[in-house]
């Protein structure tokens, strides 16, 4: 085997090297993105399936009686299904938005701060939180 062509197999084993560790990098910055809105997620289901019951105290809302009314109809792990269901489709819709997918007329970009790198090089946020959040499933 030539220099030249032992040169270019070199070459693309550091390139491939170079992109796993970056895949990996990304990888586990989208996790930490994706299970902090998984977080969010838990915390505003928990409560709004909390304000079911007469007797909680739910400061945060407008619609107090309303929560009642639905707590007498469906249970709380009824509803924690759904509010998750309604939760995870918002944050894929936003998703979306920020992967181009909107009419703003400009493009949205996720960087980190420390490293100014996009957390989206050359994937697409909303299909990848979407298998986050079905292998939590």
């Amino acid at each position: 085997m030539d220099t030249g062509r032992l040169n270019e197999i070199t070459k693309s084993i550091r390139l491939e090297r170079m992109r796993v560790i970056i895949i990996d990098f990304n990888d586990n910055k989208l996790n930490a993105f994706f299970q902090q809105l998984e977080n969010i997620k838990q915390s505003y289901n928990d409560l709004s399936s909390s304000c079911l019951h007469k007797n909680s105290q739910m400061p945060w809302t407008e619609f107090k009686k309303e929560y009642e009314s639905i707590g007498e109809v469906i249970n709380e792990e009824k509803f924690n299904h759904i509010q998750a269901e309604l939760i995870e489709e918002v944050m894929y819709s936003i998703l979306e938005m920020l992967d181009g997918y909107s009419n703003l007329g400009f493009d949205l970009d996720v960087i980190d701060k420390q490293t100014g790198e996009s957390i989206k090089n050359g994937i697409q946020l909303h299909d990848r939180y979407r298998d986050f959040i079905d292998k939590s499933k």
